[in-house]
């Protein structure tokens, strides 16, 4: 009897040529060195700047989600990549929601409290946002 094969994994043998756990290990290889370029070249534009406060938006978080959606479109295609790349906004658009009532709530509620609201805004506005776009 013919063992089952993973449809992914037999795609993945026929463009690559190998076994789908090499192709894993190369993929994970990609991700961390590709990963590691976008984190030093957005450190390196976050140097450069002026006014240093501005130097937070080029954190770690936007270089590993390029490098990441990098990897996605080249490793499982575009559809995969658009979903990724949405996913993204919605969560930037999520975290920009809870940082705008953040301003307005901590200081009328302090800080646990209104930790735990900037929590509850972020997850519905997260998830309003996926329901929306993602579905």
């Amino acid at each position: 009897m013919r063992p089952q094969i993973n449809p992914s994994r037999a795609w993945s043998r026929r463009l690559w040529g190998i076994r789908g756990d090499v192709k894993e290990v190369l993929t994970l290889g990609v991700k961390a060195v590709n990963g590691g370029l976008f984190v030093v070249a957005f450190a390196v534009v976050a140097e450069v700047l002026i006014p240093k406060r501005f130097a937070g938006l080029f954190s770690a978080a936007p270089s590993v989600a390029l490098a990441n959606l990098l990897v996605v479109l080249i490793v499982k295609g575009r559809h995969h990549g658009v979903e990724n790349g949405l996913g993204m906004v919605v969560g930037g658009l999520a975290m920009a929601a809870a940082c705008l009532a953040g301003m307005y709530l901590v200081p009328r509620l302090r800080a646990r409290r209104a930790s735990a609201a900037i929590c509850v805004i972020w997850l519905a506005v997260a998830e309003t946002g996926y329901l929306v776009a993602l579905r």
